[in-house]
């Protein structure tokens, strides 16, 4: 209430004494249109606002506060006791000597969620009585969006130590190769004696074959080009990626069907990037199944994302080792390298998109990817 009306407000009750029951009455009228609108304004908020009496009676709640609480405005209004869940009563409760505090808690019901709850004394109506007042927020995304943020953050630091660390490996390797040919064309001049030792460099050179192989594989997982963004169909580009495993698919017997749900617009993406990702995805998914099965890839649009979803009916990931499928290296296939998903991680990242992987053991894996619809691209700052 502003300071002017609340000002005539005081007047008037104050000379409430020697008023006649007509004016009493329009008096109550007007508060009670105040009182209305006072409440239809906090209801608007999405903040929980609650009013608690000393005795932990609740004086008022807006509607985001009983949503938040659970419990139902209703009940409160039919005078109802409301009995908070033992994780919020215990930070409703201020702490002896203070007057303020701002704390998080982590409660279970009515759903899982972490909120912000602002709590401060006021005076009460009454003289020596005094009120609590909480302000209720739900900080839930805002945490799970810094827990994001902060483990990318961690992430990179760790790629690029990786990165930093695979390139130095190189350097050796690359020198140990051009020691290995002159060695060789010596060995060559002393004839048929050294081809015992000729037999030990070529196992060498094979191993050291292999260990290049595997530091240019990391460093292109972990270090990707910058995507060239243009306008981009996924249908045509994942159609590309069945395309190119359908020998194999045909071989082992596995089927593909594509469902889309309604039209897909174009999303802004680097074509080749993105087909490594559909086509490691897919891979993924035939290796997941011995023989026949199907793989299901299902398109749908929303008001913010275009979804892409991989499911196979393979065998499926155990609940255990599915927190560690972004691992670099780590593979549940004797033949796998590892750093398939890592790669898909990585080039969803720089798309602004999003990657989830949910499985079920003995019935099949569902990959799902998501890229950002051309309004919510943001530009991406270089890590």
């Amino acid at each position: 209430m502003n300071p002017r009306r609340q000002g005539r407000f005081d007047r008037l009750l104050g000379r409430a004494d020697e008023l006649d029951p007509k004016n009493l009455a329009i008096l109550a009228r007007r508060l009670d249109r105040e009182r209305h609108l006072m409440e239809t304004v906090l209801d608007t908020l999405r903040e929980g606002v609650l009013v608690l009496e000393s005795d932990g009676r609740v004086a008022y709640a807006n509607a985001a506060a009983a949503q938040l609480a659970g419990f139902s405005s209703e009940a409160l209004a039919a005078g109802e006791p409301v009995r908070f869940p033992p994780d919020l009563a215990a930070v409703l409760e201020i702490a002896p000597g203070s007057s303020a505090q701002t704390r998080e808690v982590e409660v279970t019901y009515p759903e899982p969620r972490i909120l912000r709850v602002h709590l401060a004394l006021v005076d009460g109506p009454a003289a020596g009585t005094s009120l609590r007042v909480a302000v209720l927020a739900d900080v839930s995304a805002e945490r799970v969006q810094t827990e994001d943020r902060v483990e990318s953050e961690r992430i990179d630091s760790i790629m690029k130590l990786a990165a930093g660390v695979a390139h130095e490996i190189g350097n050796p390797l690359n020198a140990i190769g051009i020691h290995l040919q002159l060695l060789r064309r010596r060995l060559a001049d002393l004839g048929p004696a050294a081809s015992k030792a000729g037999e030990s460099v070529d196992i060498v050179e094979s191993e050291v074959r292999r260990l290049d192989g595997i530091v240019r594989n990391f460093l292109g997982a972990v270090r990707p080009a910058a995507p060239d963004l243009a306008d981009t169909q996924l249908l045509e580009v994942a159609a590309g990626a069945l395309a190119l495993l359908k020998d194999q698919m045909a071989e082992l017997g596995v089927r593909a069907v594509v469902e889309v749900d309604g039209e897909l617009p174009v999303v802004l993406a680097d074509h080749g990037q993105v087909q490594q990702a559909i086509f490691n995805v897919l891979k993924n998914a035939l290796e997941a199944m011995d023989r026949g099965g199907q793989i299901t890839l299902r398109a749908r649009a929303d008001d913010d994302w275009v979804v892409l979803e991989v499911a196979d009916t393979g065998v499926g990931i155990p609940a255990d080792k599915l927190t560690r499928v972004f691992d670099a290296y780590y593979t549940t296939k004797s033949d796998g390298n590892g750093l398939g998903l890592l790669i898909v991680l990585r080039i969803l990242r720089a798309h602004g998109g999003q990657v989830d992987v949910a499985s079920t053991p003995g019935k099949g894996t569902t990959v799902t990817l998501r890229f950002p619809q051309k309004h919510r691209r943001v530009r991406l700052l270089p890590s």
